[in-house]
């Protein structure tokens, strides 16, 4: 399973091309993952890239959850399926994104791409820093989800 952690900022080039992060690439070759899939994210302003495999086994749950001869089971299917773009990046490393895609999100030439475990987001770094919690908050957070919980050592 590929684990994507971390932050980095990468430069995106006028075609709308970035340098997906060497550490990210080989957690994607040692898999043979050749296809990424993408979607924008309306809602946090950021574009979510998914391995071929996640991205097949996320669609495959969703499916089971439907009766595709259901028409507004299938009406969500179409809209679901729709907005995903298959990607292959090139001999240099580097992944192609729509400019329509980047601009849904505010991406000009500076781009935070932000691990998030078995997929990773594109941001835009202002964007980024407004969706995170103030320090404060954050430590509050995270006390009260994780806390009160016991480890076994």
């Amino acid at each position: 399973m590929h684990q994507f952690r971390g932050n980095t900022e990468v430069k995106v080039d006028p075609k709308g091309r970035f340098v997906v992060p060497a550490l990210y690439r080989r957690s994607l070759e040692g898999g043979e993952e050749k296809v990424l899939y993408s979607e924008v994210d309306k809602k946090t302003k950021c574009i979510k890239i998914y391995p071929e495999s996640v991205w097949t086994q996320l669609d495959e749950e969703f499916k089971a959850n439907l009766n595709l001869w259901d028409k507004e089971d299938l009406k969500l299917y179409r809209q679901f399926s729709s907005r995903v773009v298959p990607h292959e990046w090139d001999l240099s490393g580097r992944l192609l994104i729509q400019k329509k895609n980047l601009d849904a999100i505010s991406i000009e030439s500076d781009a935070l791409i932000v691990g998030m475990g078995y997929y990773f987001e594109i941001w835009n770094k202002e964007n980024f820093e407004e969706s995170l919690y103030d320090e404060d908050d954050f430590d509050t957070a995270m006390q009260e989800k994780m806390g009160n919980k016991k480890t076994d050592n």
